[in-house]
């Protein structure tokens, strides 16, 4: 038994040694490097298909790293986002608590929408406000507010909305649109 690994390994060794062997290894080394860059190369393609290097992925990071807006053409169509919010304005201009109701449940959807289009991640509202910095949103504080005065609207049938409050969320989520740069 002995002797079969002894020759085994006296095998192994030899033909190890032999020049056939190494330039074997040297062909399998270089495929090897081939396809490795390949697979890199596909991978790097892939993933700008896919549009991990997009223009508004950079465009975003860039913003939200240096805390300014570049020089660069917005791709988000703030025209069309502010003529919206115009017109959810005018709900305020009736003198009836449902337009108010429906204009403060719009203003939170308005901003969630725009919270999503800026890249925040998350399953609800309030997930992407919990990742808005004070820095990108100094008045955070006050759009958790906003936010906390729409879900009692919401979810409590018996909540009065005043004239006051539903201005008062409107104006908050216009000044955080501001400060973000959706509204100009």
């Amino acid at each position: 038994m002995t002797d079969i690994w002894y020759n085994l390994v006296d095998f192994l060794t030899t033909f190890y040694k032999r020049p056939e062997f190494k330039t074997a290894v040297s062909v399998f080394k270089v495929l090897f490097v081939l396809l490795t860059l390949i697979f890199v190369g596909l991978a790097v393609w892939f993933k700008a298909q896919a549009g991990f290097f997009s223009e508004k992925f950079l465009y975003y990071s860039y913003y939200f790293s240096t805390k300014k807006r570049p020089d660069e053409p917005s791709p988000l169509p703030l025209k069309e986002l502010k003529e919206y919010w115009q017109q959810l304005g005018l709900r305020l201009n009736y003198q009836d608590e449902a337009q108010w109701k429906l204009a403060v449940i719009e203003a939170d959807n308005f901003f969630d929408h725009v919270l999503t289009l800026l890249g925040y991640q998350g399953e609800s509202m309030g997930e992407r406000l919990q990742k808005v910095l004070p820095e990108h949103l100094p008045i955070i504080n006050d759009v958790w507010r906003m936010h906390k005065t729409r879900n009692s609207l919401v979810h409590d049938a018996s909540f009065r909305l005043s004239y006051s409050q539903a201005r008062d969320v409107y104006e908050t989520y216009e000044k955080a649109l501001r400060q973000l740069k959706i509204l100009g």
